[in-house]
């Protein structure tokens, strides 16, 4: 979009190609947009002024799965601090839970055809993709952490599948909630998703061993780390498992490139 014009009360802007205008109200407007700057909008239908545009950008869009705070509880549903200056309302018949102020939920953001208004769900799973998800091993996925269990955090990857991150390969912080990045580790028969949070494989090793090599390198040709070494100090210093450290450090020394010894690793001299 660019903008058109500037008053007072707002701004106009007008799409590049089609060449529409929407007006954006001075409560939208986000910094000091001069006439020809180009903006991001977020065009959605408002209960008070029908079509409105917001430079600001929502928690979450159309199709997305968000935890989003409850703003006040009513008699017909519920308002959600959707993060623009509309709320985004809940329908009680889209409630899964009894509601608290003040708390997140985890809800779905769609566009409701029959009142042409956005609205929120908390039927999580009538909204994932009945479609059996074709991953590879090592593709890399959006996640968000929904909820952890006995055996590690549920997961929804790329907003269409259920997904699991087993607590004994998790090497870093993890926290309801959360957003990150993921790694497809296997694609079960029930069409639900292992997930980790590093490669699997020797893709891996592949990668760690030239950055082994450099810190010795650059560490007079020593590292205080073996496969004896903690996994918490092993991901904070090279960012994997230790399962994959010493898979690489392996390699490393069957290719002769280094020692292991008793505290630590050795750079072989050349």
């Amino acid at each position: 979009m660019a903008v058109k014009s500037v008053s007072d009360g707002g701004v106009y802007v007008q799409d590049i190609e089609s060449k529409e205008t929407i007006s954006v109200h001075r409560r939208n407007v986000k910094g000091h947009p001069a006439v020809g700057d180009e903006v991001s909008v977020f065009i959605y239908p408002d209960v008070k002024y029908g079509l409105t545009a917001t430079m600001y950008i929502p928690y979450a869009v159309d199709g997305e799965f968000e935890f989003l705070t409850v703003k006040r509880v009513l008699a017909g549903g519920a308002l959600l601090d959707w993060g623009i200056d509309a709320d985004l309302f809940l329908p009680g018949r889209e409630q899964t839970a009894q509601l608290r102020e003040g708390r997140p939920y985890l809800v779905y953001v769609r566009y409701d055809e029959n009142t042409e208004k956005m609205t929120a769900s908390m039927h999580i799973d009538n909204y994932l993709s009945n479609e059996f998800p074709e991953y590879q091993v090592n593709d890399e996925v959006d996640i968000l952490v929904t909820k952890e269990t006995d055996l590690g955090f549920n997961v929804i990857v790329d907003d269409k599948y259920w997904g699991l991150i087993y607590h004994n390969e998790i090497f870093e912080h993890v926290e309801f909630a959360m957003r990150t990045v993921g790694f497809v580790k296997n694609v079960r028969e029930d069409g639900k998703l292992d997930i980790a949070l590093q490669k699997q494989g020797y893709e891996v090793v592949d990668e760690l061993c030239g950055q082994i090599l450099e810190m010795l390198g650059k560490n007079g040709g020593f590292l205080p780390y073996n496969d004896k070494t903690d996994s918490a100090l092993i991901y904070d210093k090279f960012g994997c498992s230790k399962k994959s450290f010493k898979k690489t450090i392996g390699a490393l020394y069957r290719q002769r490139a280094i020692m292991i010894e008793d505290d630590g690793i050795r750079l072989v001299e050349k």
